[in-house]
C-alpha cells in the first residue's frame, strides 16, 4: 500500500507513546544522578524573550510524536524507532559527560493562573539540567522525517519547527542545545538507514 494512502496505525502510535514515556521517565531519573557543571547560555540566548504561552507548543510534542508514529509507513516507523533509540542513548551519555545547568526565569512575574501552575509543576519534575543535545528537538526532527512522504509535509515541518523554537522561548534549552539536537537527529537518521541507502551507486 502506498505510504501516501496508508491510514492511521494505532499499534504504532501506542508503541511510540510507550517508548516516549519510558524515555521520559529514564531522562527524569538521569537528571537526579548528575551535578550540573556547565552553562552554555550565549548572548543570543539572552536576546530571546521568555514567552510563557509557548508552553502550549512545547507540550504538543507529546501528541506529535505518537501521531507521527501512527501515521508513518511501516518502514518509516522502524526508522523513527531505531533513530530515536540511538539518539536517546547518545544524549544520555552526553548528559553524564557534560552535565549542563539551564537557568530559568522567575515565574513570580507571571499572573497567577493556569500557565504559572503548569510551568511550576513541569519544572518541579523536569530539573534545570541535562539540556545538550536537546532530545525534544532531536525526536521532533525525526518524527517530521517519518512523515516526509505524506501529504502536508510542509505543514508538518512547520509545526515541528514551532515545537523546536518553543524550547528556546520557554527557556527549556539554549541555542547550543537545539543545534546539538538537530545534529543528533541527522546523525542518528543516517546511521540507522539500511546500508544500501547510505551511499548511492553511480549509474
Amino acid at each position: 500500500m502506498s505510504s501516501l494512502k496508508r491510514g492511521f496505525e494505532p499499534r504504532q502510535a501506542l508503541l511510540g507513546l510507550v517508548g516516549m514515556l519510558l524515555g521520559l521517565a529514564l531522562f527524569l531519573g538521569v537528571q537526579r544522578l548528575v551535578i550540573p557543571r556547565y552553562n552554555w547560555v550565549t548572548a543570543l540566548d539572552q536576546q530571546i524573550p521568555f514567552i510563557a504561552q509557548s508552553w502550549w507548543l512545547y507540550v504538543l510534542f507529546f501528541a506529535f510524536v505518537p501521531l507521527a508514529a501512527g501515521y508513518a509507513s511501516g518502514a518509516a516507523f522502524k526508522a523513527l524507532r531505531n533513530a530515536s533509540g540511538l539518539a536517546f542513548v547518545v544524549a544520555v551519555c552526553c548528559f553524564y559527560a557534560f552535565p549542563e545547568s539551564l537557568p530559568r526565569p522567575d515565574l513570580g512575574a507571571l499572573d497567577k493562573g493556569f500557565l504559572q501552575q503548569r510551568l511550576s509543576r513541569m519544572w518541579q519534575l523536569d530539573l534545570a539540567a541535562n539540556g545538550c543535545p536537546s532530545l525534544h528537538v532531536a525526536v521532533t526532527c525525526l518524527a517530521c522525517c517519518a512523515l516526509w512522504e505524506r501529504r502536508g509535509k510542509w505543514l508538518i515541518a512547520g509545526l515541528g519547527l514551532l515545537i523546536c523554537l518553543s524550547t528556546l522561548t520557554l527557556k527549556q534549552h539554549t541555542l547550543i542545545d537545539v543545534t546539538g539536537g538537530v545534529l543528533l537527529a541527522l546523525a542518528c537518521a543516517w546511521l540507522t538507514q539500511p546500508q544500501g541507502s547510505k551511499t548511492r551507486v553511480p549509474a
